[in-house]
């Protein structure tokens, strides 16, 4: 092995020991979301209602933690509440750590990077506020959910849109949110005519399913299905690091001006407001995904992961809710438009993404709080804002040409 090879697996192998050290055991009270799958198991397979936060342990009941999956979701969690909850959380951290690897794998592949290149190795200990080493710690489902919808990207680059909508649907049977990302199928250049028509037939196939689903789970569990609906509304509370999400944004933004103006903004204003960014976000979304669909490119393959990029990002920067473990969806699209970018030099973006300019033009602590904890919002809106500029340009020099 060269020297070089072997200077970067040894550099690898001691950023994952440290990063497994450090996720794994070095956090004894963490796994605080997989504990509440945990207890809710154990009330299931007790006949109790897992939905009763009075069946959690004390402390998560005092966080304000609840269970708010859909009834078939505890079939998933009842194997692990045959062991004591320190064993089951080992094992599942175990499990979680080999779907991982799985993941990043499937990450190189459509990045077309060595598991070895550092400046890679170093993105994912770090990228958005270490999001993967935040669902470790919360033991949080987000990595098999992500494992689902990478392998539906790359069956979809490979021209399966059939199990792309498969996997979308799989991903979206703990978290509803996933389900909007069956649009991808639709931005997604290549196919004309009946093929093209296919992928409609395929998306509303996969709504049907989701919906039959819940259905089903209706007719078998009708209680169990209310209060886990009962639950969804609750969900939208939280603000700033947790949920840097556009819709929190707009709320912190506001109560930002309050504090400073005096002036209070009315929830149909502020309802209005993110109802506007979002539609400017996805209008142009829609705009250069359709011109990159019309324009003949050589480097077709590409072009086509470039738009699956440009609508992750626009569908992380224009959800409601986006909680900080969620970034994860976010972590190729990034790393993508980062690394690829041939309108502007590729230190450029990637320097633009790692280092907002915080301290320099931020003078109040409110404030400087305010961006710390939509720092990875701000970075994915601009990961979004280059990915559409390179698009465009790129759209721009086809048609010239011809």
């Amino acid at each position: 092995m060269p020297r070089a090879d072997a200077w970067r697996v040894a550099f690898v192998a001691i950023c994952a020991a440290w990063w497994l050290q450090k996720a794994a055991f070095s956090n004894p009270g963490g796994g605080w979301d997989f504990r509440v799958y945990y207890a809710a198991a154990n009330a299931w397979r007790s006949g109790l209602d897992p939905y009763d936060v009075s069946t959690l342990p004390d402390q998560l009941r005092a966080d304000g933690f609840k269970f708010n999956y859909p009834p078939f979701s505890l079939a998933a969690f009842a194997p692990f509440s045959y062991l004591p909850v320190s064993r089951a959380l080992l094992a599942f951290t175990a499990l979680k750590t080999l779907v991982l690897l799985w993941l990043i794998r499937i990450w190189g592949r459509l990045l077309r990077t060595r598991v070895t290149e550092p400046a890679w190795v170093l993105f994912l200990i770090f990228a958005y506020s270490s999001t993967i080493f935040i669902d470790f710690v919360a033991g949080s489902v987000t990595t098999f959910e992500q494992l689902f919808v990478w392998l539906g990207v790359a069956a979809l680059l490979d021209k399966r849109p059939w199990m792309f909508v498969a996997a979308v649907v799989a991903a979206s049977l703990f978290r509803l949110a996933p389900i909007g990302l069956l649009v991808v199928c639709l931005a997604v250049p290549g196919e004309q005519g009946q093929a093209r028509q296919r992928r409609y037939r395929y998306v509303a196939a996969g709504l049907a399913a989701f919906c039959a689903i819940f259905l089903f789970t209706y007719a078998f569990a009708p209680q169990l299905t209310r209060e886990f609906i009962q639950t969804i509304p609750k969900n939208f509370g939280e603000r700033g690091r947790l949920n840097p999400a556009l819709g929190a944004l707009v709320q912190d933004a506001a109560d930002l001006v309050a504090h400073r103006f005096g002036t209070i903004l009315s929830p149909a204003l502020l309802t209005a407001i993110y109802a506007a960014a979002a539609g400017a976000i996805v209008a142009a979304t829609a705009f250069i995904a359709t011109r990159v669909g019309k324009a003949a490119a050589s480097d077709r393959p590409e072009k086509e992961l470039a738009v699956v990029c440009l609508v992750l990002l626009a569908y992380g920067v224009a959800m409601p809710r986006f909680r900080n473990y969620h970034y994860m969806l976010l972590i190729v699209p990034t790393y993508f438009v980062a690394t690829h970018s041939t309108r502007l030099r590729r230190a450029v973006p990637l320097l633009l993404l790692a280092c907002l300019p915080v301290y320099s033009w931020i003078t109040s602590a409110d404030n400087l709080t305010f961006v710390g904890n939509y720092a990875s919002w701000f970075i994915a809106l601009g990961a979004w804002a280059l990915c559409l500029y390179e698009l465009g340009e790129g759209t721009q020099s086809h048609a010239s040409v011809s």
